[in-house]
């Protein structure tokens, strides 16, 4: 595979406009032609997950704001062609939610509040208490989900000022906060148990559910004036920083210098995180001094010194230089992407 990559004409650009932190954009500009040129194919990326090409496309239209060209702004039209069926039926809601911040990043508010609804059905009180279901067979409710709830709504809140999204956000964080969902090294886990008690799973603590509600709470900050909705970001962001990095770099549970376990799933997850980091200073302008900006750039740096096969392209390993397991996908491309867009995004 890294043989194709080589042969590829690969696209080396140059900065169109000047931007808050050039040398990531120009990075970014980069990973994202090659990221379109070798894995984005007939309007879709294959047989990619939609939530997957939802994130790959919130990068891309972050980055064409960032660097100010529109090159990207019409992939939000066809990325989701093979899979409204799976999106529609309602079966995924945590699926739908990531599709919906990627219809309302683009301007399409008819769509965001579509897949919104769908996962507005999920609400229910009548099992541990609150929060939304993970998918149709009602019988799980786990972090992701919940945290998307919470960042979807305020988002659909900034923008349509409708009273509902932030009552809806402000009772999903209340639930949330109240669960057993979050370790005792604050961070949060998969979800709760299955067995009525609702107790914490101890599934595993991904990167991407540390930075799901993220922007979620900065809206809420925002928009009631609550301090508290900061101290909690800042303390989740401190656990990461704490308990998910080596050498500086995030590192996913299942990967290592010499295995590598993620799935295409997993290995866009850091990415995520990253990049709703960088919303979450965005939108609530409250960083601590400046360590959150520079844990963002720092990750954009890590990628940069271990991430690289061939030019341009990047692999899921950001903490150590490969040692036999690194893997370059359309995911870890991706993922790289949102990092590199979130460090273009700061003041360097």
């Amino acid at each position: 595979m890294l043989s194709t990559f080589a042969s590829l004409a690969l696209l080396a650009s140059s900065p169109l406009v000047s931007a808050t932190c050039q040398k990531y954009v120009d990075a970014a500009v980069t990973a994202a032609a090659n990221l379109q040129a070798t894995y984005f194919v007939g309007g879709s990326y294959g047989s990619q997950q939609p939530w997957i090409n939802a994130v790959g496309s919130f990068h891309l239209t972050e980055l064409d704001t960032l660097a100010g060209i529109s090159t990207y702004a019409g992939v939000i039209d066809t990325t989701f062609n093979p899979w409204f069926g799976q999106l529609d039926n309602g079966d995924s809601f945590d699926d739908v939610q990531w599709v919906s911040i990627a219809y309302l990043r683009a301007g399409n508010l008819a769509q965001a509040q579509k897949y919104y609804d769908i996962a507005s059905t999920a609400v229910s009180t009548d099992y541990c208490g609150g929060g939304l279901f993970w998918n149709g067979n009602h019988d799980y409710k786990n972090a992701i989900t919940n945290e998307l709830y919470i960042t979807t709504s305020g988002y659909m809140y900034d923008v349509t000022k409708n009273g509902q999204y932030l009552t809806n956000l402000q009772n999903t964080w209340n639930w949330l906060k109240a669960s057993k969902m979050m370790g005792s090294n604050g961070l949060y886990n998969d979800g709760l148990s299955n067995d009525g008690k609702c107790n914490n799973n101890g599934g595993t603590q991904w990167t991407y559910n540390q930075g799901a509600l993220l922007p979620g709470l900065a809206y809420l900050y925002k928009y009631t004036g609550d301090e508290s909705a900061i101290q909690s970001a800042w303390a989740i962001m401190d656990a990461v920083i704490m308990g998910m990095t080596v050498n500086g770099g995030l590192r996913e549970s299942c990967e290592s210098t010499t295995a590598n376990f993620c799935n295409a799933d997993q290995q866009t997850f850091k990415g995520i995180l990253v990049h709703y980091m960088s919303w979450f200073l965005s939108v609530s302008g409250r960083d601590n001094g400046s360590k959150y900006s520079g844990f963002i750039m720092a990750q954009a740096d890590k990628i940069l010194q271990f991430s690289t096969g061939p030019p341009g392209f990047y692999s899921n390993l950001w903490y150590d230089a490969n040692g036999g397991a690194a893997t370059w996908t359309a995911s870890s491309q991706a993922s790289a992407l949102g990092a590199l867009v979130a460090a273009g995004q700061q003041n360097c």
